[in-house]
Formats: C-alpha cells, sequence, structure tokens
C-alpha cells in the first residue's frame, strides 16, 4: 500500500498544571439581549391559563411563554378588565423576543384575539409545534382543534414543507421560506386547504399576507396594533415588514351571526423536536395607564433626607407619596387606593416611626390627631376585591394597626393623564441607625397603589447619622511603628486584621454596612465594601506593583453607608515578600505543520509563540525547570495510534521521546525580583514531532502536559 497525500496538521490539547486537560471544543450561540423599555406592572392586566401552560408567570412584566424545550405550549391572555372593546379605537405596541436558537429555532408565536368558551384559561393541549398554539390539527382538517372564535397573526420560525403554504390563483401552492408573519382565522375551515392526490392527503395553512423575519436572534422585535372602529380594519406591523391592514370579521369572534363588542388577546406559542426560547413584553397599551409612584422623605426645612444629609436623632420629618400618571399615558389611573403596610424593627431600634399627627391628600387634611375631617373617603374596594362600605378616612385607613399587613387604604379617585396625586404624613427620625443605603432598619412603610387598572408599590429608606468604630488586631496596632511592619507575600492581598462597628440606639448595630477607604504610600484613595454585619474588616487589598522588601504604608478608616461620618484614621507599616513561581501564558491549543507521510521525517512547530511562558516573582537568584509529558497521539477519524510521537531535540540534536516520564525542555537562573521569561527554541530544537515512514495519513490529536519546577535562594 502506497501513502502519498499531506500529512494533516495535529492538533495537540495542553494541560496548564500536571494532568491537566484541557476541552478543545466549544460551542458558541447567540445571546438574548436586554429587554426595552416596558410597562413593569403588567401582571394586573394579563396572566397565563391557570393550568397545562409551559408559561411563567410574568416577572418584571416579561413573559416567558416557552422555555427552550421540547414539546412546549404556552399563552398570555388579557383580564377581563384589559379586553380589546371593538366599539372603541385600540392601540397596542408589544415587545417580542424568539430566543437565540437561530437556523434551529422552532416554532414560534401568534397574536391572537379570541372569544373561546374557555376565557383566559384557553390553552391549546397536543398538536404539533407548527400549529404554533393556535391552529387547527396539521394531520387532519379539523379546525374544532384550534382556539375558537378567534384571528390570529402567527410568527413562524420553522416553515414546514408539509404545512407553511402560501396558496395563489386557481389554488397553485407554494412553499414559504423559515421565519415568516401571515393572519387568518384559526378555527374556519376556510384557513386550511386539503390537497388530496391519492392515496396522499396533505394539509396545508393558508396564509394571508406573508412578510419575512430575521426570527430567533436574540433581539427585541417591535409589534404594533391598531383597531380602527369606524373602519372596522386591525392593522399591525412587526419591526422591520410592512404594516397589514386586514378588515376584521367579528362575527367570526362571536356566533357567526352577530358581530363580537369584545374580545381577549394576547399570545401563544409552541416547540416541537425543536426549540426557542418566546418572550413578550408590552410596551403601550392605550386602554392602559403608564404610570409611577415615589416616596421620599424630607426635613421640615424641604431638604430630602439622603445620605449626604441624613436625619438627627429623633427629628421630626415629612414622608411624601406621589402617584403619577404619566403625559405619554393611554388612559386615566382608576379607582387608586394608597395602602400601606409597616416593615423593620421597633421603634427604638432607629430609624424612623409614624408620629401620627397628620394625613394629607391632594392639599387636603384627611385626618389630624386621629380623627377625621370628614374630606376624604375610604376606597370601595380592598386588596382582595371584597366590597366596603364609603366611610371618611382617618389616619389608621392609611397606616393601620397590623405590622406586616396592608392597610384598607385611603382613595385617591381617578387620576388622569399626566396628573399626579400627592399625599403626606409626619414621621419621626429615632436613635442613630446605620444603614446599608437600601433597607431601612428602623419602621419604613412599602406603600402599595392600587387601581383598577394598574398598581405600583415603593419603599425608601430615612437615613439617621452614626459614626462607626474601628479596631485594630495587636499586630497591626503594633504597626504603627515602621520598625515592626506587617508583611504579605508578593501576589497575595493585604488583608487588616481589625473589627468595625455602628453605635445604634440600642447598641451595637449588628446589620450595619460601612465602607473602608484606603491609600497606599498616600496614593490615590481606594474603596472596599464591607459587605458582613459588623465585626472582621473585610480589605483584600491588592499589593501587584509594589517594590518587594520595601517599607510601605497604608493609611485607612471606615464610613457606615456613604454618611458624611467616618472613623479614626489609620497609618500602619507594611512589606510585600517575594511572589510565586507560575505559568503567565499557555496555548490553549497547539499543533505541527503538515508532513508527508511514507518516509521518516520531524515535523516542526506551527507557530513561534508555542511553548508556554513563564513569570517567576520570587526574587533574583530563583531558578526554574520546566518539563513535559505527552500523550499517544490518536488519529480523529478512527483512534489509530500515530507510528512516532513527541520529541525533545537539545542543542547537540539528541533526540529524546516525551511519554509518561517528564523530560527537561527549558531551565533559567532569574536576574531581576519579576521577571517573565516566554520559552522558545530554534525551528529544529525543542519539542517536535517525529513521523515515521509506516505513519498513516490523517489528523491526530493528543496531549500534553507543562510541569513546572523552581527552588528560591536563601535570604
Amino acid at each position: 500500500m502506497r501513502f502519498n497525500k499531506i500529512f494533516k496538521q495535529i492538533l495537540l490539547g495542553i494541560g496548564m498544571l500536571v494532568g491537566t486537560t484541557v476541552v478543545m471544543h466549544q460551542s458558541v450561540q447567540a445571546t438574548i439581549a436586554p429587554v426595552p423599555d416596558h410597562i413593569t406592572n403588567i401582571e394586573n392586566l394579563f396572566a397565563p391559563p391557570s393550568s397545562q401552560s409551559s408559561s411563567k408567570p410574568i416577572g418584571d412584566g416579561v413573559t416567558l411563554i416557552t422555555p427552550a424545550t421540547v414539546n412546549q405550549t404556552g399563552a398570555i391572555w388579557s383580564n377581563e378588565a384589559n379586553k380589546i372593546d371593538f366599539t372603541q379605537d385600540f392601540k397596542a405596541t408589544m415587545l417580542l423576543n424568539f430566543g437565540d436558537s437561530g437556523k434551529n429555532a422552532a416554532d414560534g408565536m401568534a397574536f391572537v384575539i379570541h372569544n373561546d368558551p374557555n376565557g383566559t384559561n384557553t390553552i391549546q393541549i397536543g398538536g404539533g409545534g407548527q400549529q404554533l398554539g393556535v391552529w387547527g390539527d396539521y394531520k387532519t382538517v379539523n379546525p374544532n382543534l384550534a382556539i375558537q372564535k378567534s384571528f390570529a397573526v402567527e410568527f413562524d420560525t420553522n416553515a414546514n414543507s408539509d404545512w407553511d403554504t402560501q396558496v395563489g390563483l386557481l389554488g397553485t401552492t407554494a412553499d414559504l421560506k423559515a421565519n415568516h408573519t401571515a393572519w387568518n382565522y384559526p378555527a374556519e375551515s376556510s384557513a386550511y386547504k386539503n390537497f388530496a392526490l391519492w392515496p396522499f392527503t396533505s394539509i396545508r395553512l393558508n396564509h394571508n399576507d406573508v412578510q419575512y423575519f430575521s426570527g430567533s436572534n436574540g433581539q427585541w422585535y417591535t409589534f404594533d396594533v391598531q383597531w380602527n372602529v369606524a373602519t372596522k380594519k386591525l392593522t399591525y406591523q412587526l419591526q422591520g415588514q410592512n404594516a397589514v391592514s386586514v378588515s376584521l370579521d367579528l362575527k367570526k369572534l362571536n356566533d357567526g351571526v352577530t358581530e363580537a363588542k369584545s374580545a381577549y388577546w394576547g399570545f401563544t406559542g409552541k416547540t416541537g423536536s425543536s426549540v426557542e426560547q418566546n418572550q413578550v413584553a408590552f410596551q403601550k397599551i392605550s386602554n392602559v395607564p403608564t404610570t409611577s409612584q415615589s416616596y421620599k422623605i424630607y426635613h421640615k426645612d424641604g431638604a430630602e433626607v439622603t445620605k449626604a444629609n441624613p436625619a438627627k436623632p429623633f427629628e421630626e420629618l415629612n414622608g411624601v407619596i406621589s402617584a403619577n400618571n404619566l403625559a405619554t399615558s393611554g388612559s386615566a389611573w382608576k379607582k387608586v387606593a394608597l395602602r400601606y403596610k409597616t416593615e423593620g424593627t421597633s421603634d427604638d431600634a432607629g430609624g424612623v416611626s409614624y408620629l401620627g399627627h397628620d394625613l394629607t391628600v391632594n392639599g387636603q387634611l384627611v385626618s389630624k390627631d386621629g380623627a377625621s375631617t370628614n374630606l376624604v373617603k375610604t376606597p370601595q374596594l380592598s386588596l382582595t376585591g371584597t366590597g366596603l362600605s364609603q366611610r371618611s378616612a382617618t389616619e389608621a385607613d392609611f397606616f393601620g394597626t397590623n405590622n406586616a399587613q396592608y392597610s384598607t387604604g385611603v382613595d385617591l379617585g381617578d387620576i388622569q393623564i399626566g396628573k399626579t396625586a400627592a399625599s403626606t404624613f409626619t414621621l419621626t427620625a429615632m436613635g442613630p441607625t446605620p444603614t446599608d443605603g437600601t433597607t431601612n432598619l428602623g419602621r419604613h412603610y412599602d406603600i402599595s397603589l392600587v387601581g383598577t387598572t394598574a398598581s405600583q408599590s415603593t419603599q425608601t429608606t430615612a437615613y439617621v447619622t452614626s459614626v462607626p468604630q474601628l479596631e485594630l488586631g495587636t499586630d497591626w496596632e503594633a504597626a504603627k511603628d515602621e520598625a515592626k511592619p506587617v508583611t504579605t507575600k508578593k501576589g497575595q492581598p493585604l488583608n487588616i486584621d481589625g473589627t468595625w462597628s455602628q453605635l445604634s440606639s440600642f447598641g451595637i448595630d449588628p446589620h450595619a454596612v460601612g465602607t473602608l477607604h484606603y491609600s497606599i504610600d498616600n496614593g490615590a484613595e481606594q474603596i472596599v465594601a464591607q459587605n458582613n454585619t459588623g465585626g472582621k474588616l473585610i480589605s483584600n487589598i491588592p499589593t501587584d506593583g509594589l517594590s518587594l522588601n520595601n517599607d510601605h504604608t497604608i493609611t485607612f478608616y471606615v464610613t457606615n453607608a456613604g454618611y458624611n461620618e467616618k472613623s479614626e484614621v489609620k497609618t500602619v507599616h507594611f512589606k510585600v515578600k517575594g511572589g510565586d513561581l507560575t505559568f503567565s501564558k499557555v496555548n490553549d491549543t497547539i499543533g505541527f505543520k503538515p508532513v508527508e507521510v511514507g518516509q521518516n521525517v520531524i515535523a516542526q512547530r506551527n507557530a513561534a509563540d508555542w511553548a508556554p511562558t513563564v513569570s517567576d516573582g520570587r526574587g533574583a537568584g530563583s531558578d526554574w525547570t520546566l518539563l513535559v509529558t505527552g500523550s499517544y497521539l490518536q488519529r480523529d477519524t478512527d483512534g489509530e495510534l500515530l507510528s512516532g510521537g513527541l520529541v525533545y531535540v537539545d542543542g547537540n540534536n539528541k533526540q529524546t521521546n516525551i511519554g509518561k516520564m517528564p523530560v527537561k525542555v527549558a531551565s533559567k537562573v532569574t536576574t531581576t525580583d519579576d521577571e517573565t521569561t516566554p520559552v522558545s527554541w530554534n525551528d529544529n530544537q525543542g519539542v517536535l514531532l517525529k513521523v515515521n515512514g509506516s505513519a498513516y495519513k490523517g489528523s491526530y490529536h493528543g496531549e500534553i502536559n507543562w510541569i513546572l519546577q523552581g527552588s528560591t535562594p536563601n535570604p
């Protein structure tokens, strides 16, 4: 048998340390982009079906319609208060994401308007992915398996040749490309066509106004829908496509005789044997308000209580809640009730506490000293929807009496577009309370603004000043003297041995969180967050670049969560001792130049920076030795071993086979404290590949391990 073709490149996996194997192949996928600005409290208006849906509950305004797993069906539907009213104009902008499965994606989503008898629990069980959770059975002409009384716009990311068809003149058909949009009525037999050619039957879906889009690329697409009551046309447009207007047949959304007055709307999705992650968010809906809220605490002079301007112990403060219906909103924010529940520890733990003097809503004094002024009524509904009789509000309706439970609330009425409803109440600052900047350790309020069309909730922090205390360990306290420095090893962080604490009205506060400020050798100040509950300091200060064995100083102090107060400033001395011997660079994959089989030959390396780079920070006079071991080389196709193998060739052209026993291939004695050496050899020296004449052609792979040894000179 004769071999005369080129021998393919050999790839070797490298272990960075002894016995370590490096994975040489990784898959790379697109990533899902962050969701753009959208309505975050949509859970009050939409929800998945109560059972059998793979959709996850709405989180921060985003619904996962289907996860990227096989055979999933999901949906999300508007509630009764958010149905489309066909007697009025309607607009909505949604955000759609079809995951990042690329060409492997399937199957997509659908925008659906329906009056299915199952209402908000409508969900398609079973069937294939090409049905997208809304269409009829793809194996038989059976619209009864579709969502009933429905209209759908599909976003199909996987064209099926036996299903996705565009019907032309005289009944001609053409298969669609992947990633298309189209519309039809899923429960109508006219949405399907049966192409029968005995003995075969082929069911196809009729596609109207077909357009194409990019599909599952990780990006968010805007999808606009508009209903015009005068023209009875529904116009939709997916980002990057032309707008499509459909004369919506409202009879098909009802009983087939009379027109539907309203309908549920939302999205469905489905996966089959191929998958994608489908998500939906809502950006704007014409009959839904766009709301925001704020809760701030002020000094009596009108300045806000902040980290930089904290309250003083026992200072009287004003709390202000603002409920805002934005100027860009789609409607009034209806029947808004202001409620709260108390959180936190007892009043004597510090922070703030309600005093119970006055409560004012939109400039009207609701109650004074606990008594109603008969100007504001309580809301008509509680949080659970239970009807309540109207009565004049008192402070108890807002502040309540049960800790960790929402109060009955105070009725703010309807907040019109572009308007704000503001409420003011009185607080008092208690003892000094250290804080992490987000959680008030005294009493604070979880404020809820609940309306029939939107809800908001918020909290805030009342900052009360406190001075942190800083104590050092014995060695660090002694290190104030230059003759008694603390030491650390090169490359290792400097960890300050000490504790810190913050005082509260009840003593040392175990929940306090502060910040360590430090500078080395009078350099720029750095900070380290103290993400613990007091006690031992967290420092972990890097020493990279500092000279070895010389005197250095570190100056440091602690502040409490951004307040102006800070602990006593400390300055101590320290030294950095020698570092480590390490690989600073090792190529993930290395190889050799191609050779011809049929003769004994030495293959040269395929790159100049083939060998590792050694970093020695142990100090001048240290020595190191580089050794190597290697495995047999196996052919990629069948595991056949290469006739030959790795060899080391020294300056005298002496060859040493590289196998399980380590072979010395380089060494050095350093001349500086910190030295980096790229290991290299002449082209015909160092680690090379011997290929015997009996070797079979092919591409081979194996593994090589670098071993680094060294010793440090006596000090």
